[in-house]
């Protein structure tokens, strides 16, 4: 028990010191300091840095909860496409922090690529997955299903994390629900069947 309580808290430690000061700035010794453990302690839980931050990243930004959004679709295409939008939209804001963060690790250590990719894959994964239902349903016209939901999701991933961290200085300041229902209308109109 005792083990386990020093590792969890080892975690705690790391994500936060990592989300903050970025992996380069982390040190094992500032990490094990913060948790309350010799730095021995933490190198026989985890063994190195590297492994020390791939077993902190859920907890760097944590994760969406794919499984529970995609139990909320109703295949109504205007209405998943605004709670799919909403949902990603609302994770990349609650964490553009540690995006950002991770955008900057990754451009010195490119092992960093794939927790950066992490969330946005498995939410192209559920549009890939929701758009093949409804191209196969005659509900969205045949594009290619990977191609649409990574656009897709590129729009609502560079406004989270690029725009709306300088939206005071752009020309208007717009509320978020309203930009999603821009997104989504934009791509509605690109999705809808074409009539025979």
């Amino acid at each position: 028990m005792a083990k386990e309580n020093a590792r969890q808290r080892i975690l705690e430690a790391a994500a936060e010191s990592f989300q903050t000061l970025g992996y380069a700035r982390t040190t094992t010794q500032a990490i094990a300091a913060k948790a309350g453990v010799a730095e021995v302690t933490l190198f026989r839980h985890f063994g190195d840095k590297q492994t020390l931050f791939r077993s902190a990243l859920p907890q760097i930004g944590g994760g969406p909860n794919i499984e529970l959004l995609e139990a909320q679709l109703t295949h109504d295409l205007a209405a998943d496409l605004r709670l799919i939008s909403q949902h990603a939209l609302h994770f990349f804001l609650a964490q553009q922090d540690a995006i950002r963060m991770l955008l900057f690790e990754s451009s010195h250590f490119p092992e960093m690529k794939a927790a950066l990719a992490q969330n946005p894959a498995s939410m192209i994964e559920l549009l890939e997955r929701y758009f093949q239902v409804q191209i196969d349903a005659g509900k969205a016209r045949a594009v290619n299903p990977q191609i649409t939901a990574q656009a897709f999701m590129s729009a609502l991933f560079g406004y989270a994390v690029g725009m709306h961290t300088i939206q005071e200085r752009l020309p208007a300041n717009i509320p978020c629900e309203a930009m999603t229902n821009e997104f989504v209308r934009i791509f509605l109109a690109s999705l809808q069947p074409t009539e025979k």
